[in-house]
Parts: C-alpha cells; structure tokens; sequence
C-alpha cells in the first residue's frame, strides 16, 4: 500500500517511499524524471522508463509499459542492435532482405536461408485511437508487433478479426 506523506517545510508537496530509487520522492520529482526517462531516453533515470506510478504522477493514464519501448531492438530478428536501418531492422536484417530483393547473396546465388518477404498489415488501439502498421515487406506478423511495441508511447492492443469483412461475406455462393 502507496502511502503519501507531507513536510511542514515544503507546504503543498506530497511525498512517498519509491523503492525503484530507494529513497522518498516528490510526486513532482516522480513525473520529472518519468518524464526524462521516457521522453530523452536519459540512462540516469532508466529505473523509471516503465514505471506505472511515475506515469500516474506525470497525469500519463495510457503510457505504454512495454519492456520493447524506447529501445534498438530489430523489429525481424528481435535482437537488440547498436543501429536500426530505417528506424526498423538491423544492419544484418537489412542485407538480408536486400540479398532477397536482388536475387542474389554475396556468393551470387540465390539467398536459401532467409524467408520469402510479403506485405503485411496489422491494426492496433494505440491509447483510445485505432491505427495501422502497413509494411512492403515483412517476415511475418511478430515483426510488426514488435515495432509496434517499441515504437508506441501509449498502451497498445492487439485483436484479430475472426470474420472476414462484411462485403467478403457477401459476395460467397453458401
């Protein structure tokens, strides 16, 4: 149970115990550095990059808390890479899917162990507003619920229909 204190000195403050830093803080102080850590991506407040409290205290009701957001990770290997090409694969994702596009790897033959690319959508409730992830070539499904994942600064969910659209349904023969 969160209990908040007060101080005679500072009139107007709320205080409380927050383990992740291991002393008391301010609810100001808290949003600050929620803030910090998830807008600047700043490593002196990683402890706080996917708070629940924080992001209360900051008036965040939606804040996504996905351990994927605000990092390099590959949105097709899932590996966390020092650079991202395009903002969404690694460097070696990248020569892969180029050695698919051209036909050829360095050997000159063809890629065999890479999968076939295909273009992939996928819809999503990106805090109270439903958006649409498209790509021209992907893996699969995961690797654009991965960039999803990482690159939503609100809470994310993910459906999928179990019927086809309604004019789908209406052009069957049963």
């Amino acid at each position: 149970m969160l209990e908040y204190t007060t101080n005679p000195l500072v009139p107007g403050k709320l205080y409380f115990r927050c383990e992740r830093m291991r002393g008391t803080l301010s609810t100001t102080a808290c949003a600050d550095m929620w803030r910090k850590a998830n807008d600047m991506n700043d490593g002196n407040c990683a402890n706080c990059m996917r708070c629940p409290l924080g992001a209360v205290h900051a008036g965040e009701v939606a804040a996504s808390m996905s351990p994927l957001k605000g990092t390099l990770t590959c949105a097709s290997c899932h590996r966390v890479a020092g650079r991202l090409i395009g903002k969404h694969v690694c460097v070696s994702c990248y020569n892969r899917r180029r050695e698919v596009e051209i036909g050829r790897n360095a050997k000159g033959t063809a890629p065999v162990k890479h999968s076939n690319l295909a273009a992939r959508r996928i819809r999503y409730l990106h805090g109270d507003e439903v958006r649409t992830l498209a790509l021209r070539q992907s893996v699969d499904t995961d690797e654009l619920m991965v960039a999803v994942l990482r690159d939503s600064r609100q809470s994310v969910v993910f459906a999928w229909n179990s019927a086809p659209p309604s004019d789908l349904r209406q052009k069957r023969l049963w």
